[in-house]
């Protein structure tokens, strides 16, 4: 990802540490030439978490996703922030799922825009579906970040991977369910918008290819 005159890029099987622990890379562009500000990587981290697997970049604030990251179970997932302060990038958050579970691969998919960021979840199912995925939103309040809102889609159902890739602008996401069935086909694939008015979010529109076929997985 990249803002202004940094750009921020995921190494999940980076192994300086433990085995595919992952990290993230800062480069910064000066007079027309890209250099690395500084490798970045999570205070808890641990084989297989895959940090790096996701990324977003705003103004002094980098996020990160290590979807294998095992604190609520085995590939439960987390996020992570990072700030700048006089040229040097440290650790804020540790972001969690408020209903965190095993193999819900939170931090699959991140974004970040101001002092809001959306995290996917996209085999989250605790809507009694299987695999249907989540997204999640949290703000930042000085130096804390606090869960928002977790989003579904209004037609959840099982293995949409709702989720797999996030963006977010201004009050607005857009969250991808990849496998989602629908124009009489399967895994044809989809996107569904999200506005924000005050604290609360609610659907705005699907999003469908006018040519989607089956195995399209639109959204990947």
């Amino acid at each position: 990802d990249i803002h202004g005159d940094y750009a921020i890029v995921g190494a999940i099987y980076e192994d300086s540490v433990y085995t595919n622990a992952g990290s993230a890379y800062i480069f910064y562009r000066s007079n027309g030439t890209w250099t690395e500000q500084q490798r970045i990587q999570h205070s808890d981290r641990y084989s297989s978490d895959y940090f790096g697997r996701s990324v977003g970049i705003y103004g002094d604030y980098v996020i990160v996703g290590a979807d294998y990251n095992d604190d609520n179970g085995s590939a439960s997932g987390s996020a992570y922030i990072f700030h700048r302060s006089n040229g040097t990038w440290s650790q804020q958050a540790k972001l969690l799922a408020s209903n965190a579970g095993s193999n819900d691969r939170f931090g699959r998919s991140v974004d970040i825009y101001g002092d809001t960021v959306v995290i996917g979840a996209y085999r989250e199912d605790d809507t009694g579906k299987v695999d249907n995925g989540s997204a999640y939103i949290f703000v930042r309040n000085d130096t804390s970040w606090s869960q928002q809102a977790q989003l579904t889609a209004s037609d959840v159902a099982d293995y949409d991977y709702f989720g797999y890739s996030v963006g977010i602008y201004g009050d607005t996401v857009v969250i991808a369910a990849i496998l989602d069935d629908h124009s009489s086909g399967t895994d044809n694939g989809s996107a569904y918008i999200f506005v924000r008015s005050g604290t609360s979010w609610s659907q705005q529109a699907k999003l469908l290819a006018s040519d989607a076929a089956s195995d399209d997985n639109l959204g990947y």
